[in-house]
C-alpha cells in the first residue's frame, strides 16, 4: 500500500467509525421514543464529541536552539501537554516562501516563490488554509491577524477576518488584543497569529539567546501566548471544545542577524503541536514534521477532506510516534524516498534543495522525481499487485554529499542470546566514473574514539581500555603499542566507570592536556606525566558555553586546538567555537557541521569520531575507519578526502578501528539502471547503534529502495 493510500485508509475508517457512533447514537433515541429501552440496554450513551478548534501562532524568526535557553514557561507547558520537534525550512529561507509553505501546505516549487520580492507566486491559485476551510465549511469562524505586509498583501486568504496592523507601528501589541477580544467574545473555529517583533529583534541585534534583545523578545511573546491560552480558558464552552494548538517559525538566522540563504542555521526550524488530538506523539514522532504538514492536520483536525495531491505534506494527527527497532523490520525511515513529494521539475531547471524527511543532509542531497530526472520508474509488487515508485535519492552538486540516519539499537541488542545479523540493500545506479556512490554503515558501541596530539612529532590514540602512540616523523604506530590506558596515564583511573571509553581529548598548549568522558573532564600535566589533583570535574561547571549543545555539556565527538587561540568542540552535528583566552564558548554557537562552515565536511554531518592537528596548517579529522585533512589556510578539506586508514596511510593505526567492522556497498563503474545490492554482515558485539550515510560524490547518481533488516 502507497503512503497516500494509506492515510486515505486511515482517514476512511475514522470516518467510518465515526458514521457508526451516529447510527448508535439515533438507534438509542428511537429506543427511548418509542419505549424499546431494552434494545441497547447493556450499551451506555457516550458523551458526544468535543468541538475542535485551533490556535496557529507563527512566531517569526525564533531558532529552535534558543528556545531551551530562554525563560519560557508557557511554551514549556505546551510542550509537556504535546510535543516540540525538529523542522527545517525552505531553502530559501525568505519570510515570503516559508509562510507560503506554512500557510498554503505546498513546496515553493509549487508555489513559486522564490524571496520576499514575490515574483513568480503562483498564489493566486492555491488555496490557502483558510480558503480550504471556508470551502468545505462556510459556517466555520476564521481568523488571520497579521503584521507582515508580505502575509497581507500577498498571500490571498479566505479568512472571515483578515486584520492587520504594521509591526513597526504596532509591534505585536493589536495583534495580540484583537486575538484575544476574538477568543472572549466570538465563536472562533480557526484563528492564526502572528508575531513578528522576535524576528525584529534578531534583525536588529542577531538571532542568539546571547543576545539579551532577541532573547527578551522570547519571552514577551511568550507571556502574550500565555494571555491568549487565559482567554481559550475563560471561554464559556472551554469544557466543550477540543483545542489543537500549534505553534512555528518560518526560519532561524545567526548572530549577525542575517537569513536568507541556505544553510542550517538559517534553515533549522521548529513545530510545536499541543492538544489531546496529538498526545500519541508526546514521546516524539517517527519521521520529524514538516512546514507542509501544518495545513493538513488543521484540516484533519476539523474532519474535513482534501482534493489528493494538492496539498504536500501529512497530517500530524495519523502520524507514527516513535518506536524502539524491531527485528525483520527494515529499521530505515523512508527508506524508498516515497515520504515526500519530490521536485518533479526537469532537473536542470530545478536547484530546489528540497528536504528530506527522515534523514539528516549533508549538502544538497535531495529527492527526486524519476521522470525528472529521465529514469524508469522502478516497479515492485505489493499484495499482488504492481507498483511503481515515484521518487528516488539523488544529489544536486558535483561535490560530495551525504544523507545520514542514526539508528538506535539500545535496547534490542541487550535482550537477544545470540549475536543479529544485520541485511543491507539498496537499488543503485548511474555515472560514477572515479568517484564512487556509496552506502556505508558505521557501527557505534560505547568504547568511544579521542585522539591527542603530545607535539610535532607524537599524537596519541584512545579506543576503549588502550591506546596507541603514533610517530609522525616515522608515519607509523610505534613497537609495543596498543598499551593499556590506565597503567600509562596516571589519574584517568578517577573517571567514573575507569581509565577507558574516552571521548575527546585536546592538548590546551601550555603543557596541560583535557581528557572528556561523559560529563566529566580531568586535567592532565604533560610534563609530569599525571592527572592534576581534584579531577574530575563536571563539564558544565567550568567549559562556559558548552551546555548550550544540544543535550548539554555531555558526550563530546571531539576537540582540536586549532592553534590560534581557539579550540573547537563537535558534538552530533553541532560543533562550538571556543575562546581559549577569555574561557568561554564564543557567542552565536553552537552552529552546525556543513559546507558552510566546514567545506568537505559535510559528508560526515554529525557524530565525528575523533580529531587531532598536525600543524599550524592541517587537520585531521576521523570517522569509522576513514579520515579526511583539513587545510587551515584555505578553510576547506583538501581534494580526494575522505579516505580510508590503511597501512598507506597510519600504519598500524588501522587496528584503532578493528573492531568496528564497518560495512559498505559501492558502486565504482557505470550502471545504465537500477542494480540490487545487498550485503551480509554480523552486527559487532555491543554495538549500541549504527549511523548509515549514503554518500554521492557528484551529479547523476541514484539510490532507491533502501532497507537495513536486523535478524536472529
Amino acid at each position: 500500500m502507497s503512503l497516500f493510500n494509506h492515510f486515505t485508509f486511515i482517514k476512511k475508517v475514522r470516518r467510518c467509525i465515526s458514521q457508526l457512533a451516529s447510527l448508535c447514537l439515533l438507534i438509542l433515541f428511537v429506543g427511548k421514543v418509542y419505549g424499546v429501552d431494552s434494545l441497547l440496554a447493556d450499551h451506555k450513551l457516550k458523551v458526544p464529541p468535543k468541538i475542535p478548534k485551533v490556535l496557529l501562532l507563527g512566531i517569526d524568526g525564533l531558532k529552535p536552539s534558543a528556545i531551551p535557553r530562554v525563560n519560557t514557561p508557557v511554551l514549556d507547558k505546551l510542550i509537556t501537554d504535546g510535543f516540540i520537534s525538529p523542522m527545517l525550512a525552505e531553502d530559501t529561507t525568505w519570510s515570503g516562501p516559508c509562510w507560503a509553505t506554512i500557510l498554503y501546505g505546498v513546496w515553493r516549487d509549487r508555489h513559486g516563490i522564490y524571496d520576499n520580492s514575490f515574483t513568480g507566486s503562483k498564489l493566486q491559485s492555491i488555496p490557502d488554509l483558510f480558503t480550504h476551510i471556508e470551502t468545505a465549511k462556510p459556517v466555520l469562524h476564521t481568523a488571520r491577524l497579521t503584521s507582515w505586509t508580505g502575509i497581507r498583501y500577498n498571500m490571498p486568504t479566505a479568512a472571515d477576518e483578515d486584520l492587520y496592523w504594521y509591526y513597526q507601528e504596532h509591534q505585536d501589541t493589536e495583534t495580540v488584543n484583537k486575538a484575544k477580544d476574538i477568543l472572549s467574545t466570538t465563536d472562533i473555529d480557526v484563528l492564526f497569529v502572528y508575531f513578528s517583533m522576535v524576528d525584529v529583534k534578531g534583525h536588529n541585534h542577531g538571532f542568539s539567546a546571547d543576545k539579551p534583545e532577541y532573547r527578551q523578545s522570547i519571552e514577551k511573546v511568550d507571556r502574550q501566548i500565555g494571555e491568549l491560552l487565559t482567554r481559550i480558558q475563560q471561554r464559556p464552552k472551554f469544557a466543550d471544545e477540543d483545542w489543537l494548538i500549534l505553534a512555528v517559525p518560518d526560519h532561524g538566522g545567526t548572530i549577525d542577524g542575517q537569513h536568507g540563504k541556505n544553510r542550517p542555521e538559517h534553515r533549522k526550524a521548529w513545530l510545536l503541536a499541543s492538544g489531546h488530538a496529538v498526545h500519541h506523539l508526546r514521546k516524539g514522532m517517527n519521521i520529524p514534521p514538516s512546514p507542509v504538514d501544518i495545513v493538513p492536520t488543521i484540516l484533519d483536525h476539523l474532519g474535513i477532506d482534501y482534493a489528493p495531491g494538492s496539498l504536500d505534506g501529512h497530517s500530524l494527527l495519523e502520524a507514527f510516534p516513535s518506536y524502539p527497532v524491531k527485528l525483520n523490520k527494515n529499521t530505515l525511515k523512508n527508506g524508498d524516498a516515497e515520504y515526500d513529494r519530490g521536485n518533479v521539475q526537469p532537473f536542470y531547471l530545478a536547484n530546489y534543495d528540497n528536504q528530506v524527511s527522515g534523514w539528516l543532509k549533508g549538502g544538497k542531497a535531495v529527492t527526486r522525481g524519476y521522470t525528472a530526472v529521465n529514469q524508469i520508474p522502478l516497479k515492485y509488487v505489493q499484495k499482488g499487485e504492481q507498483r511503481q515508485n515515484a521518487y528516488l535519492f539523488t544529489s544536486l552538486t558535483k561535490e560530495p554529499t551525504t544523507l545520514a540516519q542514526h539508528i538506535d539499537l539500545q535496547g534490542l541488542t541487550t535482550q537477544q542470546s545470540k549475536p543479529l545479523k544485520v541485511t543491507l540493500a539498496a537499488d543503485m545506479w548511474g555515472r560514477t566514473a572515479d568517484k564512487n556512490l556509496s552506502i556505508k554503515l558505521f557501527f557505534n558501541d560505547a568504547k568511544g574514539f579521542a585522539a591527542l596530539r603530545k607535539n610535532d612529532q607524537y599524537a596519541y590514540f584512545f579506543r576503549g581500555d588502550e591506546y596507541y602512540q603514533f610517530d609522525f616523523n616515522k608515519d607509523q604506530v610505534d613497537d609495543g603499542y596498543p598499551a593499556d590506558i590506565v597503567s600509562n596515564w596516571p589519574g584517568l583511573d578517577q573517571f567514573k566507570g575507569g581509565a577507558r571509553n574516552i571521548d575527546a581529548a585536546v592538548n590546551w598548549g601550555n603543557g596541560k592536556a583535557y581528557f572528556f568522558k561523559g560529563d566529566e573532564y580531568i586535567r592532565y600535566d604533560l610534563k609530569k606525566d599525571q592527572a592534576d589533583s581534584g579531577y574530575p570535574l563536571k563539564i558544565k561547571d567550568h567549559w562556559s558555553g558548552l551546555d548550550t549543545f544540544s543535550g548539554g555539556a555531555n558526550a563530546i565527538d571531539a576537540a582540536i586546538n586549532w592553534g590560534n587561540g581557539i579550540t573547537y568542540f563537535f558534538k552530533g552535528d553541532e560543533y562550538i567555537c571556543f575562546n581559549m583566552t577569555s574561557d568561554r564558548a564564543a557567542k552565536g554557537y553552537p552552529m552546525f557541521i556543513s559546507n558552510w562552515t566546514w567545506s568537505g565536511l559535510q559528508v560526515w554531518p554529525d557524530r565525528i569520531d575523533a580529531a587531532v592537528r598536525r600543524n599550524s596548517i592541517k587537520s585531521y579529522l576521523f570517522k569509522g575507519g576513514y579520515y579526511l585533512r583539513f587545510d587551515h589556510v584555505l578553510n576547506k578539506t583538501d581534494d580526494g578526502f575522505p579516505k580510508a586508514i590503511s597501512e598507506r596511510s597510519w600504519a598500524g593505526l588501522e587496528q584503532w578501528y578493528q573492531s568496528k567492522h564497518n560495512t559498505e556497498l559501492t558502486l565504482n563503474s557505470y550502471q545504465s539502471s537500477a542494480r540490487r545490492f545487498l550485503t551480509d554482515t554480523a552486527l559487532p558485539s555491543q554495538v549500541e547503534s549504527i549511523d548509515v550515510h549514503v554518500n554521492f560524490s557528484g551529479q547523476q547518481q541514484y539510490v532507491d529502495n533502501l532497507s537495513l533488516i536486523l535478524r536472529n
